[in-house]
């Protein structure tokens, strides 16, 4: 099993077996030492406001580290310290606009279901959908790639979609025979997918339609 593999079947466990999301930290593995001085807020902030903004003018394939460095106004090695490669470094910076939204507690578990979706949905709309799959694209090329793909991007999603649906099913909202990481598989697979086909952009009906599809699938 690869490294991708492994860190998101790890992630998902500790979810399906707590209803909490838990550290990303296999057993037998002590928790990687940061190397370097702790991040400022102020670079990385600007570091990931320059991605965005290049992002607007650019493809991704076409950013580079000393570009992205000159454009925030920090040095390569700054940037490399931390982020293993381009690609984690732009999906952070997609990621940044809403991955980490506290999610609505108040709200039953179908709602909160729908509003999870729905928030993944307009995170890809536009010009963040076509970024994400040429990163997907390139992540192809090596497992570590596909690590970062997965790690910097997909994993807090898939985390969150798990405990709603586990805290879901210990409430009788969902199917108590539910497959939770074969639900996840599937309902943010299906988004992907619809990205990867050159259908359509996510329009408004697709956001609409598509989070109730998918509450009936797990009901």
């Amino acid at each position: 099993m690869s490294s991708a593999a492994n860190a998101r079947a790890s992630a998902l466990a500790d979810v399906i077996r707590d209803d909490l999301p838990k550290a990303k930290v296999k057993k037998d593995e002590k928790p990687a030492r940061k190397v370097g001085r702790p991040r400022s807020e102020k670079s990385r902030k600007a570091i990931v406001n320059a991605v965005n903004r290049m992002l607007l003018h650019k493809q991704a394939s076409d950013l580079s580290i000393e570009a992205i460095a000159k454009k925030a106004g920090v040095g390569k090695t700054t940037i490399y310290r931390w982020w293993p490669d381009k690609i984690a470094l732009i999906l952070e910076a997609i990621n940044a606009n809403g991955a980490n939204v506290p999610q609505p507690v108040h709200k039953s578990a179908g709602e909160r279901l729908l509003w999870q979706i729905e928030r993944f949905l307009r995170l890809l709309r536009g010009r963040n959908g076509k970024v994400i799959i040429e990163m997907m694209a390139q992540a192809q090329a090596s497992p570590d790639a596909l690590g970062s793909f997965y790690e910097s991007f997909m994993l807090v999603h898939e985390e969150n979609l798990a405990e709603i649906i586990e805290n879901g099913k210990g409430a009788g909202a969902f199917r108590k025979d539910l497959d939770t990481a074969m639900a996840v598989d599937m309902i943010y697979g299906g988004i992907v997918y619809h990205l990867m086909s050159g259908s359509d952009e996510l329009d408004e009906d697709f956001i609409t339609r598509y989070p109730n599809e998918a509450l009936r699938l797990v009901r």
